[in-house]
C-alpha cells in the first residue's frame, strides 16, 4: 500500500495518498480523514462517490435538511447521528453506532464516513473509543466493507489521534481526484466547475450555461448541488434528474437557469448598491432572489 504524509497539530505522519484511496481502501478495514473544514469534507464525499462503485453510507452530524445543500444526497446515503434521542437519528454512543452498522449492511460493497469520532472521545473516554473501534473493524473484517471516520482539524489531541490511526490508517485528503471520465467529460461541457471572472469579483459567480451536447443527469445533479451551494432553491430543477427523456431534461435545466442568471445579475446589481438600500429591504429582496421569485418587482 502507498503511504505519503500528512502533518497534524505540526507534527508530520504517514497517511494513504488520496490518489491512491479509491485502490487502497480495503474491505474489512477502517480509515481516518482530517478536514480543515465541512466544505472540504463534504466535496471529498462527493469526489468518493464519483470515483468509487461502492455504496456510500454517510453517518453525520448534520440533518438531513440542512445537509442536502451541501452534499448530493441523491448519489450519498446519509442518516442524522446526534446526541440527543430521535426516532429518525442514530445517537451518538458506541453501542448505537455498533448496532446501527450491523443492523444496515447492504448486500452490495459500501463505505461508511462516519462523523462525530471527537464527541465519542470526549464523552466516553479514548480506551472505550478505541475499544469501539476495534469491535467495529473485529465485525466487518469479513464483510464488503469499509469505514472511515471523517475528523475536523485539531479537534482531538495528536497523542490519541496517534492511537486512532493504529485501527484506522489516516487517507491523504488534500487533493480531490477526478477519474478520467470526469475529466474528459469537464472539458466537453466547456468545464461545468468554470466561473466567468470579472476585474471586480461578484458577490455570486456566473456559472457557465451547459449545453446539451454531453449533459446528462449526473451532470444536472453537481449543477443542482452547486446552485444550492450558491443559497438557490433549485427544486423546480429537481424533476429533471428524473426524466427518461434528456432532452426534456436539459429544457428543464435550461429554464431554471435562466432564472438563476437573472437572480444572479440582480443579486450583484444589489451589492453594489447595498449603501442606497436599507438593511430589511435588502435581506427581503434577497430572500426572494434566491427563492427565484420577485425577479420583476426586484428589477
Amino acid at each position: 500500500m502507498l503511504t505519503g504524509n500528512i502533518i497534524i497539530h505540526g507534527l508530520v505522519m504517514s497517511a494513504i495518498p488520496i490518489g491512491g484511496v479509491m485502490g487502497s481502501l480495503s474491505d474489512g478495514h477502517l480509515y481516518t480523514a482530517i478536514f480543515d473544514n465541512a466544505s472540504d469534507q463534504y466535496a471529498w464525499i462527493e469526489s468518493l462517490s464519483n470515483n468509487s462503485d461502492k455504496q456510500i453510507t454517510f453517518l453525520s452530524r448534520v440533518p438531513e435538511s440542512r445537509l442536502q445543500k451541501d452534499l448530493d444526497l441523491t448519489l450519498v446515503r446519509s442518516f442524522w447521528i446526534s446526541n440527543k434521542a430521535d426516532k429518525d437519528g442514530i445517537l451518538l454512543k458506541h453501542t448505537s453506532i455498533n448496532e446501527f452498522i450491523e443492523n444496515n449492511l447492504p448486500n452490495v460493497p459500501t463505505i461508511f464516513v462516519i462523523e462525530g469520532l471527537e464527541w465519542l472521545v470526549s464523552e466516553s473516554g479514548q480506551r472505550n473509543t478505541l475499544r469501539h473501534m476495534m469491535n467495529i473493524k473485529d465485525y466487518i473484517y469479513d464483510k464488503q466493507v469499509a469505514i472511515i471516520y471523517a475528523l475536523q482539524t485539531n479537534t482531538i489531541d495528536v497523542e490519541i489521534l496517534d492511537k486512532i490511526s493504529r485501527q484506522a490508517p489516516f487517507l491523504d485528503v488534500s487533493h480531490e481526484v477526478l477519474s478520467d471520465e470526469e475529466q474528459s467529460m469537464s472539458i466537453e461541457n466547456n468545464e461545468l466547475d468554470t466561473v466567468v471572472i470579472e476585474e471586480e469579483q461578484p458577490l455570486i459567480p456566473y456559472l457557465t450555461t451547459l449545453p446539451f451536447e454531453g449533459f446528462s443527469h449526473k451532470i444536472l445533479r453537481k449543477r443542482i448541488l452547486q446552485w444550492r451551494r450558491l443559497g438557490f432553491d433549485v427544486s423546480d430543477c429537481e424533476p429533471g434528474i428524473f426524466c427518461e427523456d434528456i432532452g426534456q431534461s436539459h429544457s428543464i435545466y435550461v429554464r431554471v437557469d435562466e432564472k438563476v442568471r437573472e437572480a444572479t445579475e440582480l443579486l450583484n446589481i444589489m451589492d453594489k448598491m447595498r449603501s442606497s438600500i436599507t438593511k430589511s429591504e435588502f435581506t427581503v429582496m434577497e430572500f426572494r432572489l434566491r427563492q427565484l421569485t420577485g425577479m420583476d418587482e426586484v428589477s
